[in-house]
């Protein structure tokens, strides 16, 4: 991605006002940030990733469709030196590989109702012939919930 001269410069000023160093040698991104933790600034109706715009203000090239990736794993830095391109492929294979994927499972997921000994226990009631009706009313969850748990398609992770 090419930015003309005065967009380049509105980038700058915009990235330089709202940056600030840390002790780990990132420079974090101060401005505006989404709920998933990577900044975004809008110059002259440009809306960009502050990351992605670091790099171009650092004269790299950009290529449309490929990723800004963190050598950091810090989401909101914008140091160019922490920065590398890549493609999508590369870039979840290198969150994967450093186990940087915010996919929590089971008792650790924001939206879990049942421990993993919740879910022994509706196993071994459901194994035992209890309808689904009763387990489900007593655990506060659907029936297609508790029937998903007994055939092993919801909480895999629970031996």
């Amino acid at each position: 991605m090419k930015l003309k001269t005065e967009r380049l410069n509105a980038v700058r000023r915009k990235l330089k006002a709202n940056t600030r160093p840390s002790a780990s040698g990132c420079w974090l991104w101060s401005g505006y940030t989404q709920p998933n933790g990577y900044g975004w600034l809008n110059v002259a109706g440009l809306k960009i990733a502050a990351h992605r715009a670091a790099l171009i203000v650092a004269g790299r090239d950009v290529p449309n469709g490929l990723d800004v990736c963190h050598r950091c794993d810090v989401r909101n830095c914008v140091n160019p030196a922490h920065l590398y391109v890549g493609t999508r492929a590369e870039n979840m294979a290198d969150c994967s590989e450093r186990h940087r994927h915010n996919k929590p499972i089971g008792e650790s997921h924001w939206r879990a109702k049942l421990s993993s000994a919740d879910v022994k226990s509706i196993r071994a009631r459901r194994d035992s012939g209890e309808f689904l009706r009763t387990i489900a009313v007593d655990f506060g969850v659907h029936t297609t919930t508790i029937l998903r748990i007994a055939r092993r398609e919801y909480r895999m992770e629970v031996a």
